[in-house]
């Protein structure tokens, strides 16, 4: 089974335990920086929708699936920054991609990086508008 993350009317495909781990890092990403108010709220959300049964997890990206509190304009600002550290994270293979129960085949990093800057220019296209 698979969670499908819908941006710009495509959708993004992980496998379900690959959708909770992805979720869960950037929780983790976004508690390390609860002291920004957005930041706290995204990583309580995060947490609580990685809860949900496996094929319902996936949050949607494009605005008309996007409930509170990731609709709100400073939680997707956050979001798009907890994105960018992910990936980072994956290319170095630092902490956060390293905690996940993900096997980093150079693969299957260059697929997940490919699937995370399609959401983070789907996210950053909102924002802009």
């Amino acid at each position: 089974m698979a969670e499908s993350y819908r941006c710009n009317g495509e959708w993004i495909h992980f496998s379900n335990t690959a959708c909770q781990e992805l979720q869960l890092a950037w929780a983790k990403i976004a508690g390390a920086h609860d002291l920004d108010p957005a930041m706290k709220e995204l990583s309580r959300a995060l947490r609580k929708a990685s809860e949900y049964a496996a094929g319902a997890a996936a949050i949607g990206i494009d605005d008309e699936y996007l409930d509170e509190p990731f609709s709100e304009k400073p939680v997707k600002e956050a979001w798009l920054r907890v994105m960018e550290l992910l990936i980072q994270e994956i290319c170095i293979g630092g902490p956060v991609a390293k905690g996940m129960d993900v096997n980093w085949s150079s693969d299957i990093k260059h697929s997940w990086i490919e699937r995370l800057t399609k959401m983070q220019d789907c996210l950053s296209q909102q924002i802009e508008t």
